[in-house]
């Protein structure tokens, strides 16, 4: 735990939580936009790119993370985390106007949406490498359920409300230029987050020492349940973090429904993570991490099933649709709020850079594995479009949904492996008592 946070008053950590409630407000529109929003997947495709490319541009995130997570630890010790968010903040914000702009370059219009996309996402691995350290000055361990959960609620509802409104305005057919301005604003917002961050307090207590690469990996390597945990870590994200993007292109591509009427259905899912970040700092409490990790890998693997199971023809399929999703959100938002919890008590004082870049680098590989391998199955035509399963026609999204809830089944065997289920070790685990 953070020793610099308990020498903090209360309401100077409240100030700072404050501070950081509305970094996310401000910052959190454009990555809920690319993430969560029916938004950028709707102006890919007016661009022209097809289901390869909008799929792809949702998992640059999760590739550079990967490559970039651990590296920008280093960055991090040296530059210093206020001055590295800086820089996050400025590459976030380009990218954004840079997509905002890419129609004025005629027939590479997608081309350079992609890359505006692609620069975005190349800043998220830095701002994140700062954003936990910088949270663990002035968060004491049994602060970390309720900020994360409060955090995330309020952003999010801010969120949805905002989403809601753009989708009526979209309409069935929205004009470039609305697009092209609902991006813009979203990407001088992130400057937002640049302000709010600056305004952190500086631990004077422990110093960030300027990281030996190959030492610091070294020692989050050797930390059991840091590990145990990275991977399982990993792996559930194959399974759950193509469910919204790809449910977004079914509605789209194959059941047919409107491009206004494909954003509106989205903030049925941002309403699934406003409740799951509403009641997490209540559930953290009553059932600890052990019992919420196994909930949410329990709707994961449920919800995938019923997507498949789903048919567009059976009567109240957007009601029964708008439910699954609904509740895969709900889980999505769940486990962030576990992976940021367990992040901050597995982070060993005096490496806390490194362990927290180590644990959000394997969480990116998963995510660069289900969405760049959903992607590229979805490019190279692997699946059939269409096959009949008892007499029902099932489409090639159909069968992504099910293929994620079989990688969910098999994971389930790694459950006694996590700190949570042996709390005790002799590695490093700080958990709320």
């Amino acid at each position: 735990m953070s020793a610099f946070a308990e020498t903090l008053t209360d309401k100077e950590r409240k100030r700072a939580r404050i501070h950081a409630y509305f970094a996310c407000y401000t910052g959190c529109i454009s990555e809920v936009m690319l993430d969560s929003s029916a938004i950028i997947i709707v102006y890919l495709s007016m661009l022209g790119a097809n289901d390869m490319l909008v799929m792809l541009s949702t998992s640059f995130s999760g590739i550079l993370g990967m490559l970039l997570l651990i590296p920008y630890a280093s960055v991090i010790s040296h530059i210093g985390m206020k001055k590295g968010s800086s820089i996050a903040c400025f590459i976030g914000c380009s990218g954004f106007l840079l997509m905002a702009l890419a129609p004025l370059f005629g027939r590479f219009q997608q081309y350079v949406a992609i890359i505006g996309c692609l620069i975005y996402c190349a800043q998220r691995s830095l701002y994140s490498a700062a954003w936990y350290p910088m949270l663990d000055t002035f968060l004491r361990p049994q602060d970390r359920g309720s900020f994360f959960g409060t955090m995330r609620y309020s952003y999010m509802i801010v969120s949805g409300v905002l989403f809601y409104f753009v989708g009526k305005l979209m309409g069935k057919e929205p004009p470039m230029l609305l697009m092209q301005i609902i991006i813009g604003i979203a990407g001088i917002l992130v400057m937002g987050r640049m302000y709010c961050m600056l305004r952190f307090p500086d631990n004077t207590l422990e110093r960030t020492a300027k990281l030996n690469l190959r030492k610091s990996l070294g020692i989050s390597m050797r930390n059991g349940p840091l590990v145990s945990y990275s991977v399982y870590a990993c792996l559930i994200s194959i399974a759950y973090t193509s469910l919204v993007p790809i449910t977004l292109l079914y509605l789209k591509n194959y059941v047919k429904l409107p491009a206004g009427q494909v954003q509106i259905f989205s903030t049925i899912g941002i309403a699934g993570s406003i409740t799951g970040f509403f009641f997490y700092g209540y559930l953290f409490k009553k059932l600890k991490i052990k019992k919420l990790e196994f909930l949410v890998h329990f709707i994961f693997l449920t919800a995938s099933l019923l997507l498949f199971g789903l048919n567009k023809n059976m009567p109240g399929f957007i009601w029964l649709i708008g439910t699954v999703y609904f509740f895969s959100s709900y889980a999505a938002s769940t486990f962030m709020c576990n992976n940021s919890t367990e992040m901050l008590a597995l982070a060993k004082p005096g490496n806390k850079p490194m362990a927290m870049a180590f644990q959000q680098t394997y969480m990116n590989i998963g995510v660069s594995i289900g969405r760049t391998g959903t992607a590229l199955i979805l490019g190279a035509n692997l699946l059939a479009p269409t096959w009949v399963l008892k007499g029902v026609t099932v489409c090639n999204y159909q069968t992504l949904f099910l293929l994620y809830a079989v990688i969910a089944a098999v994971l389930l065997i790694l459950f006694p492996t996590l700190p949570a289920v042996v709390p005790k070790h002799k590695d490093y685990y700080d958990p709320v008592k």
